[in-house]
Order: structure tokens, then C-alpha cells, then sequence
């Protein structure tokens, strides 16, 4: 399989950080597509889309939605993203609905904050910082679950935390969320984020 990424796109290192932690490097061969923005880039060849994270499987489909990527990884790893015990699955999945929340809200933000001034809408980015601002909340209530075995869902929650830095910083997500800022800032010492530490610049 081939996974299509550009650095920067949280969306595409949640599987990239699923490559490395879950064994699949022998299975997925990692391409950096960046510049997207080149009307040459290789994936105007594959779709409509042109965006990452994309996947060409092994049967030839071309698939690029972060979720339905992730669900084919997880079956080529043997179901290793998600615990086994239904418990402990569904609560890895609520992690990971939380931190796939946050990351839309951020990258929403973060589009709505490049427009125009007189085409910025106020009243969103005041809905989409409320919005994140409660995800934030949640993971640092959830940070008992975040230290546990590794699944998907913690992996989501550290590219969206690092997301928020790179192009929130004045979210000042530690603030008031000690839990949380210690966990990450032990997790991100591993060999998969350290690696793939986005640069904005």
C-alpha cells in the first residue's frame, strides 16, 4: 500500500504515527506529496481530491478520508489500533471521536482565520474556539485513558494537541489542564511524534 501525506496535514499524521506504532512499515510505503498546492502533484492523478492523507490499497482503490484510512490499516495490522475488550474499545473511541472534534474545529479556525478581513466571520471563529476549548476540557478529564495501552485515539489526540500549537498557540491549551500538558509532553518524546513534529513555520 501507499500512504500519500504533506508534513503539516494533522489529518494525515494520525496514520503516519499508525504506521510506525503499529507495525506496518513492511506493508505501507510512506510518500511525502507536498507541495499540494502544485497542479502537477501526483494526486490529480488518482481522484478528484487532490488532499491527504490518501491510500492506494493493494487491490488498487484510492481512498482519501482519514477514518476510512484508518479502518484499512487496522485490518492490516490484525485490529491492533483498538483494544479487544468492548469496554475498553468503545472508550477508546470515544478518545478518539473527541480528538477527531478537535481537529476539525482547529483546521475550520484555522481556515476561517486565513480569509480576507472582510470575509472572516467573527461569530465562527467564536463557535469553533468555544468548541475546541470543551475538547481540551474533555481529554484532560480522559488523561486516565490517554496513559493507558496505546490505541487510535491517543494517537489522535497528540496530532490534534500538536495541531493546536502549531497553529493555535494562543489557545494556550496547558492552561488550566495540567493533566493533560504533562501526558503530552511525555508522549511526544516518542521515536513516531518526535519524527513527524509538524513545521508551520
Amino acid at each position: 500500500m501507499k500512504l500519500f501525506y504533506s508534513g503539516n496535514s494533522p489529518y494525515a499524521r494520525r496514520p503516519r504515527l499508525a504506521v510506525v506504532e503499529f507495525g506496518l512499515e513492511d506493508k505501507v510505503e510512506v510518500i511525502d506529496v507536498s507541495p499540494l498546492n502544485d497542479p502537477k502533484n501526483i494526486l490529480h492523478n488518482y481522484g478528484p481530491g487532490a488532499k491527504v492523507p490518501a491510500l492506494e490499497t493493494d487491490t488498487g482503490a484510492f481512498v482519501c478520508e482519514t477514518l476510512l484510512i484508518l479502518q484499512i490499516l487496522d485490518e492490516a495490522s490484525g485490529g491492533k489500533f483498538y483494544p479487544s475488550d468492548p469496554v475498553a474499545r468503545g472508550k477508546a473511541m470515544q478518545i478518539e471521536g473527541i480528538a477527531s472534534l478537535l481537529m476539525d474545529s482547529l483546521f475550520e479556525r484555522s481556515h476561517e482565520n486565513r480569509r480576507d478581513p472582510a470575509e472572516k466571520s467573527a461569530a465562527v471563529i467564536e463557535k469553533e474556539a468555544g468548541r475546541a476549548a470543551r475538547c481540551y476540557d474533555a481529554l484532560e478529564a480522559a488523561v486516565d485513558e490517554l496513559s493507558g495501552p496505546l490505541h487510535m485515539g491517543i494517537l489522535s489526540a497528540a496530532a490534534s494537541l500538536g495541531y493546536a500549537d502549531g497553529r493555535h498557540p494562543g489557545d494556550n491549551w496547558r492552561t488550566g489542564r495540567p493533566k493533560l500538558a504533562a501526558w503530552y509532553e511525555d508522549f511526544i518524546k516518542r521515536p513516531a511524534l518526535a519524527n513527524s513534529m509538524p513545521n508551520f513555520g
